[in-house]
């Protein structure tokens, strides 16, 4: 049978040679591998090799098994591939299954390529071959995830295929969209237990499938389409799924369920679920409006991504102009008309539902074969492109060469013939699309009657306010007047003006489809106010217009993000591309990039400016994230400390070397603590940075520059450099605020402290909250003999021995003070709260000068630091489990509120969306129960601190 030849028997085509030095070095590096094979298989492996570097580079990396992939039906290859993803959940911890599961997908990829380039498999084959994987890898990351959690099985826990995963469709380079749904009942778990276990495992989930590690990734994984994303947790429970589509579901989400299907955990629950669904995206009734509603999402695509006409250089060949969107759309929109009444169109794959409409006539057959193939010629050029580099890529190449590769790769006899079908192709489906949608850019035809001019609002105005959804219409309109007269600064001018009639249209559809788009409105509306100008942001905005979704959707959960925005418009820029939403960089991979950044500025001014940009960007990336439920809040302090360092690190060492051009060197070295949070890594995106500078030198040494300093003048001009460099604002703004105040003596104290005071002082003179505040101090740089001492010199502080009652008293004295002197406002006040964050740390830090002496020094993190103590048997189990709970509550409160507000989270003055993000923070789905949660958690540890440490009235 054919399915049982080898891969190479079945090779029916292969590129010519692109690139003969690409060649030549694959040959080299995998020489013995294709000693073995026959001389077909060596030309075909070759010219795959010269064309695709990323393919060159993943047959290098799995040399050791060309022989066995080439000798094997591919078939079978993959078939080992997906058994191995399935069976990666068997491999251990975290870390292992995913080497695991990253090595299958490299088996995985590979094979694909090789049959889908070789003509073995044809392009839907290989769809589904991909698809067929993503499952695996999914299942195999999902029991992975319910292995190392308290669940037994996947019981009442069901992973939905979305998009092309759905519909086994998946692109070679995909990402995949999925949702993750519970049911508390099938989970034997009570309701809050259940959603915490889920939502930790869709955290897991995405984690194991998309972080970036030296085996590279498994498949970008998106949960946004999920029920309201921006205010739901990254696992939903199915009732409250069925709630919101019941009476909040739009038509863009009944399209995206055509495609969906259960492809992992409890499968029979996730079919249960889409029977639900089916009444809401299956009407009985024809619904016309519904191809309005999806061709101003097309409008909007044409603008952002692939232009409004058909193009060669740079067209998009998925959602420009006769692209695979138009093809899809042209299926999935006839299906929702139609499929209600005719249960034969409900098909997933884009092929069989235009095989299904031209067999009840709702298309001609000709329409139907131009579709088909049209379809199947841009998902093969698809997947070449995708294929040279491992991108998420659309874009036809703009350079010569660039479609000269292309070219080759796609078995086009040269660049003309291949732009010509191209061009044909693209054509076709316009033609096509454009006969069943009629193309109006006229806003009023679109949406309605809309004039926001004159003194009062216009009836018919209002109507089509209304009709898109918003309740306070009177109030829309009157403020969208008001911005036409020139009100604010970024409509002052004529041209501004001019820009922002233009916006209205395509701003409120984008308004309408946020789940409270009168929250959303003033939100957008605040970010205006701040702006400083408008034609610039106005203009970016109309030539990327589908940047409004993504913009809105974060200006709801985070205000604070909202004014970031208006203070740095370069921010926009990640939502441009859409990197915002994208796999953050690796922490560890900050130091470097933040200090080539600087590096790379030609002077010290541009330098400040430079880390300023990057430290922003690289924060609003996480901030974002971590505001609408992408990332969890312990990665995001994760980031959010590595970003720091990286910044502290660059800055000290570029304000270094302009003291090294003004006074010379010296002979001496320095080092800089972090203190507070920043030493713990558990920075926010707010959190201001707590340095201490030590260093080390002779008396007498003195700088070899023409302009000499003593060593201590020296180190205290530098101090000063630096710390400006870290917080002075520069025309890119303000980078952290520094605060010294815990250097020894405080403000009284040099900014520079000399080893052997740092040494004297926390020996002689330090009172115990100064010691205290060394529990979480961590050398942040620069590495060296300096940075070992001063390391070394903190353990030793801290395993000194100290007076318990001695201890206990000016601990639970220092807390009162602080208690005085900053008070909680409230239960989300987490940090200052009676029994929040501080308490804990306080415990921690007690029980590090209590007992470092006998077991040594903790971990810095407090949740570390915590179970640290209970392996120690200095805190019971059970006493340990509620500060722990606790800790992990408090924290992603804190982070949460910090990335949405910029400060403490008060539910009595937040929007909707807000107010449900954060009580999904807290495991809950109603903001007062998760308040109630809060306190019963503070009062747990208020216990817990008098019981370790003594009441907080406590008198020397």
């Amino acid at each position: 049978m054919k399915d049982q030849q080898s891969l190479t028997d079945r090779i029916q085509c292969a590129p010519a040679v692109y690139d003969p030095d690409a060649a030549q070095r694959f040959r080299d590096e995998c020489a013995d591998a294709l000693a073995e094979l026959p001389g077909s298989a060596n030309e075909f492996l070759n010219a795959v090799a010269s064309a695709s570097p990323y393919l060159r580079r993943l047959l290098v990396r799995r040399k050791s098994k060309l022989v066995e992939f080439l000798s094997s039906p591919p078939e079978d290859c993959l078939a080992a591939a997906i058994r191995n993803a399935l069976t990666s959940a068997n491999e251990g911890g975290a870390h292992t299954q995913m080497k695991a599961l990253r090595e299958a997908k490299a088996d995985a990829a590979l094979v694909i390529a090789l049959a889908d380039i070789g003509g073995v498999w044809d392009v839907m084959t290989a769809t589904g071959a991909l698809s067929r994987f993503a499952d695996a890898a999914v299942q195999g990351a999902l029991q992975g995830a319910i292995n190392r959690s308290k669940l037994e099985s996947t019981d009442g826990i069901v992973i939905l295929a979305m998009g092309k995963h759905g519909a086994f469709e998946l692109n070679y380079s995909s990402d995949i969209d999925l949702v993750v749904l519970f049911d508390p009942e099938r989970m034997d778990a009570d309701r809050f237990d259940a959603q915490k276990y889920a939502v930790s495992i869709a955290r897991e989930l995405v984690n194991q499938m998309q972080m970036q590690t030296a085996d590279g990734y498994v498949f970008r994984t998106d949960l946004r389409l999920r029920p309201d994303p921006g205010a739901t947790a990254p696992a939903v429970s199915v009732r409250s799924a069925e709630a919101y589509y019941e009476s909040y579901g739009q038509n863009w989400e009944r399209m995206a369920f055509i495609k969906a299907r259960p492809c992992a955990g409890d499968v029979a629950l996730g079919e249960e679920f889409l029977k639900t669904l089916r009444p809401f995206i299956w009407r009985k009734y024809f619904d016309y409006a519904t191809i309005e509603d999806v061709h101003a999402v097309k409008r909007q695509m044409h603008s952002a991504k692939g232009g409004r006409d058909v193009a060669f250089e740079g067209h998009d060949v998925k959602l420009g102009r006769g692209g695979i969107r138009e093809i899809e759309f042209y299926a999935q929109t006839q299906q929702l008309i139609l499929g209600g009444k005719n249960p034969a169109l409900r098909h997933r794959a884009t092929l069989d539902a235009l095989k299904a409409l031209a067999e009840v006539n709702a298309i001609d057959e000709e329409s139907r074969d131009i579709m088909t193939a049209s379809y199947l010629y841009l998902r093969h050029v698809e997947h070449r492109l995708q294929m040279i580099n491992d991108e998420q890529t659309h874009r036809l190449p703009a350079s010569q060469n660039d479609i000269a590769r292309l070219s080759v790769f796609s078995g086009a006899d040269d660049s003309a013939s291949f732009r010509h079908k191209m061009m044909d192709t693209l054509h076709a489906v316009e033609k096509c699309y454009d006969a069943l949608f009629e193309d109006d850019e006229d806003p009023q035809k679109r949406l309605g009657p809309m004039v926001f001019t004159g003194v009062d609002a216009h009836p018919a105005t209002l109507d089509t306010l209304e009709g898109l959804g918003f309740k306070r219409a009177a109030d829309v309109s009157a403020a969208i007047r008001r911005w036409h007269t020139g009100a604010m600064r970024a409509t002052k001018t004529e041209r501004a003006r001019t820009l922002l009639t233009k916006l209205v249209p395509p701003l409120l559809e984008s308004l309408a489809k946020a789940s409270d788009p009168d929250e959303a409105f003033f939100a957008f509306e605040g970010f205006l106010e701040r702006l400083p100008a408008g034609v610039q942001i106005f203009s970016l905005f109309l030539n990327n217009l589908d940047v409004f979704d993504a913009l809105i959707r974060i200006m709801t959960i985070s205000p604070y993000l909202g004014r970031e925005f208006s203070k740095r418009v370069n921010l926009i820029e990640r939502l441009l591309d859409n990197r915002w939403s994208a796999p953050p960089p690796l922490p560890s991979t900050y130091a470097e990039a933040c200090a080539a950044t600087v590096a790379n500025a030609p002077d010290y001014e541009a330098a400040l400016n430079a880390a300023r940009r990057w430290v922003g960007e690289q924060k609003f990336q996480v901030t974002a994230q971590l505001g609408v439920g992408l990332i969890a809040p312990s990665d995001a302090s994760a980031h959010f400390t590595k970003i720091a360092d990286a910044a502290i690190n660059s800055l000290l060492a570029a304000a270094m070397e302009e003291m090294k051009l003004q006074h010379g060197n010296i002979d001496g070295a320095f080092v800089v603590i972090g203190l507070g949070r920043l030493g713990a890594g558990e920075m926010t995106a707010t959190s201001d940075i707590d340095l201490m500078f030590v260093y080390d030198a002779q008396n007498e040494a003195m700088s070899d520059g023409k302009r000499s300093l003593g060593v201590v003048e020296y180190f205290s001009r530098f101090v000063r450099r630096a710390v400006t460099a870290l917080s002075a604002a520069t025309e890119e703004g303000a980078l952290y605020e520094v605060d010294m105040q815990l250097r020894p003596s405080g403000k009284a104290g040099p900014a520079a402290v000399r080893f052997s005071a740092f040494h004297n002082y926390y020996m002689d003179e330090a009172w115990t909250w100064e010691v205290m505040s060394l529990v979480k101090a961590r050398v942040i740089g620069p590495a060296g003999a300096l940075a070992d001492k001063v390391e070394a010199e903190i353990n030793s502080i801290l395993a000194r021995v100290r007076d318990v009652e001695t201890l206990g008293i000016d601990i639970a004295n220092m807390r009162m003070r602080l208690d005085a002197a900053k008070p909680g406002m409230s239960a989300w006040d987490v940090k200052n709260v009676v029994g929040g964050l501080t308490d804990i740390a306080f415990i921690c830090q007690y029980l590090t000068l209590r007992y470092a002496h006998e077991v040594g020094r903790p971990p810095r993190p407090v949740r570390l630091s915590l179970k640290w103590f209970e392996e120690k048997e200095k805190l019971t189990k059970s006493d340990a489990m509620i500060l722990i709970d606790a800790h992990s509550m408090f924290e992603a409160v804190l982070q949460a509120s910090r990335a949405a507000t910029g400060g403490v989270f008060a539910p009595e003055r937040a929007g909707e969306a807000l107010r449900s993000r954060m009580a999904s923070v807290c495991g809950e789905e109603e903001i007062e129960k998760a308040e109630t949660v809060l306190k019963d958690h503070q009062d747990q540890v208020a216990q817990l601190f008098t019981k370790k440490i003594g009441e907080r009235n406590a008198r020397v």
